[in-house]
């Protein structure tokens, strides 16, 4: 590694979570994502050149030192175009949402009867074997 190149980032997209505050070319990472007034995606540049900002601001003097007043939301699929979204920040106490799928929110809110009688209308758009493939994948999946 060159004195211009960073480490690689091996945590993804960076989040606080996953930034280590002792790292120059992480410390800010995290802060560098959805900046404001930006659109179509989540960062304006790649990771690589956001780790040298960071490692710049470090060598200037910055340190993360308090608590943040606010935290960042993934875009989620219900924005217009969640693909291209920022995503956005948000006050810190902002409840997080609720990361079950809309299906499995509606299938909560469900009385066990009520569950069976949309099970048997789903089912009848099957054919045996694709029920049969269903059941074998759930009954797999909640074993786990």
């Amino acid at each position: 590694m060159n004195a211009s190149t960073p480490p690689p980032f091996h945590y993804g997209f960076p989040l606080r979570e996953n930034c280590n505050p002792n790292n120059p070319y992480e410390a800010f990472l995290w802060m560098l994502v959805a900046l404001p007034y930006q659109n179509g995606g989540q960062l304006v540049m790649p990771i690589v050149y956001l780790q040298l900002v960071s490692k710049r601001l470090w060598d200037l003097g910055a340190r993360p030192t308090e608590q943040p007043v606010l935290k960042y939301r993934k875009p989620s699929n219900m924005d217009a175009n969640w693909m291209t979204s920022p995503g956005d920040w948000v006050p810190a106490d902002t409840p997080d949402d609720d990361p079950r799928s809309p299906a499995r929110r509606a299938a909560d809110s469900l009385m066990p009867i009520q569950k069976a009688e949309v099970f048997r209308e789903l089912a009848k758009d099957m054919t045996p074997k694709q029920r049969y493939e269903y059941l074998q994948a759930a009954m797999k999946e909640a074993d786990e």
